[in-house]
This record gives C-alpha cells, sequence and structure tokens, in this order.
C-alpha cells in the first residue's frame, strides 16, 4: 500500500513539472545579467502571441511641441494596428537617470524609452535593457549615421536604435571687419578684449551640450576640459564670458536684443536657433579647433526596457517610428534631423529654405557617416548624468574648479 502511495505521489510530482515548465522568457534573460558580463542575447522572436495588443508605455525626453507630434504618429499607430500604446513625458526625469533607474528597480518602468543616446551604454551596463535587433526596423544599419551607433553598442551588441540628432551651432552677426570667427584660443581672447564689458557667449548653463560647444569653440575637449578653459568659464571670470539663457523654451537670441544688451553669440541646439534665425546672422556648426571631425551633437535612440511583457509590440512600435515617413515627417515637425542618411529627400521647409541651413545638414550628415559625436562622460562609461549636474553646479557657483577636475576617469579599455 505504501509502495502504491510513493508511485502515486510520484506521478503527481512529474505532472505538476511538466505543467510549470517555463518557456523561454524574452524580457527576464537579459535584465538580471551581472553587469560587465558578457550578456547572451535573447532570441528576436520572443514567445508572445503576435496578437499581443498592449498596453505598452513609452517614456518620452521632449518638449512640448515634440510631444503633440509623437503624440499624433502614435495615434495613427493605434488606429491602424489596434494597439493600446500610451506617451509618457519624462519631464521630472529630464536630466536625471537615476530617477529612471529607481523607477526600474520597483518594476513600475516603461517598455519602450526615448531618451538622450548618452543615456543608452550605462543603461545597458546596470540591465535595464534589451539588445535590438536593427534588421526588425524599416531603417538597415546601413543607412544608419555611423556615428551615432557607438553611444548604442556595448560589449558587442546594439541596446537602442537612433532616432534623430541636434547638432549644436553657433549664431552670430558679422560686424565690420569681423567676417569669420576666431580659430583658437588667443583670437578668442584678442576678441574679448574688443568686445568691451559685453559677454562673448549666451547659453544655457543646463544645458550640457552647450557647455562642451563653447569648451570646444575655445580648443578645448569637450568630454575633459583642462584647468585652464575651466578657469575661464567658471564664475565669476566666467561671468565675463557667458551670458545665461533659457533655451528649454522657444527664446528669442541676444542678437535680437536691445542694442549693446546680451552676447554676441548664441550657441544652443539647430532645431531651435535655426527657427529664429534674424537677417544678416550666420549658423556655424560647433567643432573643435583642434579636431574638426567631432561635432557636438545631441542624439536621442529608441531602446526596448528588460522588463516589458511586451517586446514584440514594442518593436512594432519602435518600427513604425522609425520608418522613413515618420522621420521625415518628424524632421518637418521638429526641426531636428534624422538618424539616418536621406538628406536628399528632406523638404525645403525642413530645412527653412536656406542655402545655410543644407549646407549644415550636408556637413553634419558627411561628418556623422563615419566619425562619432563628442562623448560627454567624463570618460566613464556612467558619466553622462554626472557631467551634467557638475556642468550645472559649476555654472552656478555650486561646484568649484578642483571638484569639477576631481570627477573625471580614465576610459576604460
Amino acid at each position: 500500500m505504501k509502495r502504491k502511495n510513493y508511485w502515486f505521489l510520484f506521478a503527481i510530482l512529474l505532472l505538476s513539472l511538466t505543467s510549470l515548465s517555463p518557456s523561454f522568457e524574452f524580457t527576464k534573460n537579459v535584465g538580471n545579467h551581472t553587469p560587465g558580463k558578457d550578456p547572451i542575447p535573447p532570441s528576436q522572436t520572443p514567445d508572445t502571441p503576435e496578437s499581443d495588443l498592449g498596453p505598452i508605455q513609452i517614456a518620452v525626453q521632449v518638449n512640448g511641441d515634440e510631444l503633440d507630434k509623437l503624440k499624433q504618429m502614435n495615434e495613427a499607430f493605434m488606429k491602424e494596428t489596434g494597439a493600446v500604446v500610451e506617451i509618457i513625458p519624462m519631464e521630472s526625469l529630464e536630466s536625471n537617470e537615476s530617477g529612471l533607474m529607481g523607477q526600474m528597480n520597483l518594476g513600475e518602468g516603461p517598455d519602450v524609452l526615448l531618451v538622450d543616446s548618452q543615456w543608452i551604454n550605462s543603461l545597458a551596463v546596470k540591465g535595464y535593457l534589451l539588445p535590438i535587433d536593427a534588421s526588425q526596423t524599416d531603417v538597415p544599419d546601413s543607412q544608419l549615421l555611423g556615428g551615432l551607433l557607438p553611444p548604442v553598442q556595448w560589449n558587442g551588441y546594439q541596446w537602442g536604435i537612433p532616432f534623430d540628432m541636434d547638432p549644436y551651432v553657433l549664431l552670430w552677426s558679422p560686424e565690420g571687419d569681423q567676417s569669420e570667427l576666431p580659430s583658437n584660443r588667443k583670437a578668442w581672447l584678442d576678441y574679448k578684449n574688443n568686445n568691451g564689458d559685453r559677454p562673448v557667449f549666451a547659453l544655457d548653463p543646463d544645458d550640457p551640450y552647450a557647455f562642451a560647444s563653447i569648451v570646444a569653440t575655445l580648443g578645448g575637449n569637450p568630454a575633459q576640459p583642462n584647468k585652464e578653459v575651466i578657469s575661464m568659464l567658471a564664475p565669476p571670470v566666467g561671468d565675463s564670458w557667458i551670458d545665461f539663457i533659457d533655451t528649454k523654451g522657444a527664446i528669442k537670441p541676444s542678437t535680437e536684443r536691445s542694442e549693446g544688451a546680451g552676447a554676441s553669440i548664441v550657441i544652443g541646439a539647430y532645431s531651435l536657433l535655426g527657427r529664429y534665425l534674424p537677417e544678416g546672422s550666420q549658423l556655424t556648426l560647433v567643432s573643435n579647433n583642434s579636431n574638426s571631425t567631432q561635432p557636438i551633437i545631441k542624439s536621442r535612440s529608441f531602446a526596448v526596457t528588460a522588463q516589458s511583457e511586451s517586446s514584440s509590440l514594442a518593436m512594432a512600435w519602435i518600427a513604425k517610428m522609425t520608418s522613413k515617413d515618420a522621420v521625415l515627417a518628424w524632421t518637418e515637425a521638429t526641426g531636428n534631423l534624422t538618424a539616418v542618411s536621406i538628406i536628399d529627400n528632406y523638404t525645403d521647409s525642413a530645412i527653412n529654405h536656406s542655402k545655410m541651413h543644407r549646407e549644415i545638414i550636408e556637413q553634419v550628415t558627411s561628418m556623422m557617416e563615419h566619425d562619432e559625436a563628442v562623448r560627454l562622460n567624463f570618460g566613464r562609461d556612467d558619466g553622462f548624468g554626472i557631467y551634467s549636474s557638475s556642468v550645472s553646479d559649476l555654472l552656478h557657483g555650486r561646484m568649484k574648479i578642483k571638484e569639477f577636475l576631481e570627477q573625471y576617469k580614465t576610459a576604460s579599455p
């Protein structure tokens, strides 16, 4: 009798183990790997029904106008597919990736991210993202600008799909014999001496790309500026060089202010300054005088989070947003350039009917086909957030020059 009971219990146990045998889980395989170890990329055909209609959440770093356009594109996707997709602005997390990581640690994160490309490496290293097979989108790797890919690649895999890019430019008006901008630091010092009490540059002190742009313009290394250039820009000396402006909203460059007020050169994103181009003014692409092949470019990429339970739908949504028609419509509405090499397809309205705009676009596109944009990370894998906060603290006088320089680390091999 006892033996029969043992066989009966064994049969029940075997049946239970068979029914509970898990299928391969696409969403958890990578997210739980130990940072620093080689992840094994999961199958790009997850065990998720093709009929998965969500809901999924998309967390995005966009401004108001961009949000309206993205919601419009998302509405078209939902109408076409029947899927439920919610767009969530990341206003409170705009410059703080640790806030996003905190949400994801609690299992409350979104399915898809549209964030600054320089966040991607750090998120991948910490196990928050899934590797992405770019062939699943309508934009093959051969069309993506090669210079935008390094920030979304790590350990031999790709963790994001570049969506758009926004080069940083100088907006200035030629005055008198000044038909060209200075080409080295000594020439800039002479320019400042001839400028009286008027600051030379106007920029947003909370924009790390604007800070990197002024460092590059003065001949420094944007990723790790030396003490000399930092001393020129930090208060109180920096007050004579920089006029603070807010570029998060629609601004009027200082070239449109009253005579004698404001700085003579505005530094900011092409998508913004290109819209407010006063008559007779010039746009010049920011580049390091000692290394002109590395422009200062902010780019954004899509990524799928490791906790997503609808990764197939997430990739379908990304594929739609990165289709040729979608990226051209995005450029038309926002002024941000696409991450794909399709300059011949830009409409006149997308480049503001200006030869100068087309020249900037052609210059940037040519550079980014082969050369990587400047990485703002102090030479560390997770350094972009530290770089951003340190720049703001330095320019606002909350951080000393010595403390700023102590943030630098040697880049990992």
